[in-house]
């Protein structure tokens, strides 16, 4: 296990954007190398599908954004902007694009801000999961976490968008140290 993924697992399990990442955790600007575990791509572009664009800022782009130029055409579509989505992938540096292959138990929980569990949302055969509402459904601000075989990833701080793809990017933005990755 490398330094920098032993700091993630034992220290920080889940960030998010607006989190912070104390200083000295082996944690830089500098972009890394991103793999894909699976060796699968998403090659549909935008075909409407649960399985599309593993990685991406998911609400933002049906918001009509262009966050990082996913979404250059500023196509919307705000009834299927659910409040939260985002992807689960096997490690913490994997490529847009890259199914992620994770374990058929797999879900990512929604805690409120008693830390009870709100939502169980199941994670797809790309790793992605999803809200049903375009609304939080909750009192923000949240945390979140992932649970696959027993064991569980925990958001280090509460939240307030739940577009997770939005901060947590192959390098991680606003804090965050990479991708939503399962528990390890």
């Amino acid at each position: 296990m490398t330094l920098s993924r032993l700091v993630v697992s034992a220290s920080l399990g889940l960030v998010a954007c607006g989190g912070s990442i104390p200083v000295g955790q082996g944690f830089s600007s500098t972009p890394v190398t991103a793999t894909c575990a699976s060796g699968q791509q998403w090659t549909g572009g935008n075909s409407e599908s649960e399985l599309m664009n593993p990685g991406l800022a998911c609400r933002s782009c049906h918001l009509g954004d262009n966050f990082q130029n996913q979404n250059p055409t500023r196509e919307a579509e705000p009834s299927k902007a659910f409040f939260f989505m985002g992807t689960v992938f096997p490690s913490v540096r994997e490529a847009d694009l890259c199914a992620a292959a994770v374990p058929t138990d797999t879900v990512v929980e929604i805690l409120d801000a008693q830390d009870v569990v709100q939502f169980s949302l199941p994670v797809n055969a790309a790793g992605n999961f999803r809200s049903r509402t375009t609304a939080a459904g909750l009192t923000l601000p949240y945390k979140a976490r992932v649970k696959s075989g027993g064991t569980v990833n925990v958001m280090a701080s509460a939240q307030m968008d739940g577009d997770c793809n939005a901060c947590h990017t192959v390098n991680g933005l606003n804090g965050a140290p990479g991708r939503v990755f399962l528990p390890q």
